[in-house]
């Protein structure tokens, strides 16, 4: 398969499915990366792009960026149209974004963008971040098998590692954390939760 994952700033992609990006890139699906902004208000956009680099090459992933202003990403004709084009020229079997509840806007209008550019995609989930709300999975992936390689993701980004607002709290942990309460939730250790607009089992499992 084709997988195409969305996210809104370097690293959200990573601390939202890392863990299932890797199985999936194992197992030789062909991942790519569209990340929106360069993450200019959380950091150097230079280091960050060179973090975000690092990620995806561990991944093999394609990495293709949005040109967009962190914090300034406004729902509009052509932020859908960015995910159109991309959509157009990768063709995904499945796609992945961030969720449309959040307390950020970047990720909030991101999401609502990517409803709207994958109206016809027949497989369309949605991830959490730490600002993510009222989240409700009913998809989940075990990641326990990779649980230390999603950790090794999220440390490419090393610059934010310790930027949770929390103190002395990495980003590291929460993920770990959010990854243990996941897990229970689905019977295992440690696992992501997905919300899904659209999955069709029969696409996945080769039933076609």
């Amino acid at each position: 398969m084709k997988i195409l994952g969305i996210g809104a700033h370097p690293d959200d992609l990573e601390i939202g499915c890392g863990g299932t990006f890797y199985k999936l890139a194992r197992k030789g699906h062909k991942i790519h990366m569209l990340v929106m902004t360069c993450g200019s208000v959380g950091g150097d956009p230079r280091l960050r792009k060179a973090e975000q680099e690092r990620s995806a090459a561990m991944l093999k992933a394609k990495l293709h960026w949005g040109g967009f202003e962190d914090t300034g990403v406004a729902l509009n004709r052509e932020l859908i149209r960015a995910v159109e084009e991309r959509i157009e020229a990768i063709k995904p079997d499945l796609v992945f974004v961030n969720h449309s509840s959040d307390t950020h806007q970047d990720h909030r209008n991101v999401a609502l963008a990517v409803e709207t550019a994958a109206r016809y995609m027949k497989n369309l989930l949605f991830y959490e971040v730490p600002t993510t709300m009222d989240f409700n999975p009913g998809i989940f992936t075990d990641i326990g098998p990779v649980i230390t390689k999603k950790v090794a993701l999220l440390k490419c980004h090393s610059s934010q590692v310790y930027k949770t607002r929390v103190k002395n709290l990495s980003i590291v942990e929460s993920a770990k954390a959010a990854a243990i309460f996941r897990g229970y939730q689905d019977r295992v250790k440690y696992a992501e939760g997905f919300v899904s607009r659209r999955l069709l089992l029969d696409h996945l499992l080769g039933c076609k």
